[in-house]
């Protein structure tokens, strides 16, 4: 693995290029994030961060950053004011996300299928918010996502052979048929796999996933777990399936009857079983590289991502799929699930920072755990308290003290300018920076 240098140290406490910011002294401002309805998000969750009252519909995400979809806005000059307007645009983007509902299958470009991605579509006509378009803008979308909650995900093709045992186990010959190109070709059947999935006709797909939702109740109820739902099915549920065997087939047949119940006759059901499912215990970290294909099922997590909204999508989604771009750019070998293990960055009378290492220069995440006493987070962008309450003070590089701000659970600061920065009191403060 490449190690992220920012993570060697206090978020973005290097010489690194950052976001070109305005002219002007460093300043401590509140920040009020986005919210997005998606309607796989809960309903609960991100409210709850919040300390507001739940609407009703839910809330998938909170967006702290300054894209155009979404841009946060600060308290600054006595007005509400977009952010970028006192940092300029960050090449980063950090949210809450609260899943509810499994999100689609996907795969993000690199940098460079990107960048032809977005030319092609350009070239074809087709405007930025066109939903057949496959391209938004010409970056690459590297994530990490840091669970708050157990957080189920699905990340990256699954060793072959454990894949076939789950296919054998469930005993629907419609899917064992589908999956034999992983035994033919193991390093890379899983686009074969998917080709076959998801160009399907409608009545077979139908018959294989109806098959498939009979298979897994049969297994559930012969386990004594009783039907898996979708929704508000109380989050991830199962253990951590980090050593194969029956794990994975339990989990299968779990996973199953919840994607089924979300999304009935969706064939990403079938292709979601190639994928490694795993359960993040508060505190890990998930990594989802470039060409990799991943849906995230249940959870409440922060994710920090490059500034982009390139998506090719797989199913489990009402959303344009286009299949033989997505297999382009599919990274189709087995691997397993990048986990990021948090590590100790610095260790205070007041307290620890800890990072999670990354491969990429768009950012980088840290966490102070303040325990009562001072804790230097060296020069991050944006503040989110997750826990606790706790005063930010900052220092200009010329010595100057900046007005402090006092930040609480659920509560965001935006860093404008730059300003070597200290967290103290007792709470968890996540901080985003670009990296280097």
């Amino acid at each position: 693995m490449t190690r992220n240098p920012a993570s060697t140290s206090p978020a973005g406490e290097s010489s690194g290029a950052g976001p070109q910011v305005p002219a002007g002294p460093p300043r401590l401002l509140v920040l009020h994030g986005a919210e997005q309805p998606y309607a796989w998000g809960s309903a609960t969750a991100i409210p709850e961060l919040l300390g507001t009252p739940a609407a009703g519909g839910p809330v998938a995400e909170l967006w702290l950053g300054t894209h155009p979809v979404a841009p946060a806005l600060v308290e600054a000059d006595g007005a509400r004011r977009p952010a970028a307007d006192l940092v300029g645009p960050l090449p980063f983007l950090l949210k809450v996300l609260a899943a509810d509902k499994a999100l689609s299958l996907q795969v993000h470009p690199d940098q460079a299928q990107a960048a032809a991605g977005f030319d092609a579509d350009d070239a074809a006509g087709l405007a930025v918010d066109d939903p057949h378009r496959r391209y938004r803008d010409r970056n690459h979308k590297p994530e990490l996502i840091v669970a708050l909650s157990p957080f189920r995900a699905l990340a990256g093709v699954r060793d072959p052979a454990r894949t076939l045992a789950v296919a054998d186990g469930l005993g629907t010959p419609a899917l064992v048929a589908a999956f034999r190109p992983l035994a033919d070709d193991p390093a890379a059947g899983a686009a074969t796999v998917l080709r076959t999935l998801l160009t399907m006709p409608a009545g077979p797909a139908g018959e294989l996933i109806d098959a498939l939702v009979a298979a897994a109740e049969r297994l559930r109820r012969a386990c004594g777990r009783g039907s898996a739902g979708g929704g508000s099915h109380g989050g991830p549920a199962l253990d951590n399936p980090r050593d194969g065997g029956e794990d994975d087939l339990a989990r299968a047949a779990d996973l199953i009857g919840r994607l089924a119940a979300v999304h009935p006759g969706d064939i990403g059901t079938a292709a979601a079983l190639l994928l490694n499912d795993v359960t993040l215990r508060p505190g890990e970290g998930l990594f989802q590289p470039a060409r990799m294909l991943h849906a995230y099922v249940a959870g409440l997590g922060i994710e920090i991502m490059a500034t982009s909204d390139n998506v090719l999508r797989g199913g489990l989604t009402p959303k344009h799929i286009d299949v033989d771009e997505l297999l382009r750019i599919l990274d189709p070998g087995p691997s397993d699930a990048p986990i990021r293990t948090p590590r100790t960055i610095a260790a205070f009378p007041g307290g620890l920072l800890r990072g999670w290492d990354v491969p990429v220069a768009d950012f980088a995440l840290t966490e102070a755990v303040c325990t009562g006493g001072g804790v230097p987070v060296g020069c991050p962008t944006v503040l989110l308290a997750v826990e606790g309450r706790v005063e930010v003070t900052a220092t200009a590089d010329d010595g100057t003290a900046v007005a402090p701000l006092e930040l609480r659970r659920g509560g965001s600061v935006l860093v404008a300018g730059r300003a070597a920065v200290t967290l103290t009191g007792v709470g968890r403060v996540f901080l985003a920076a670009p990296g280097h």
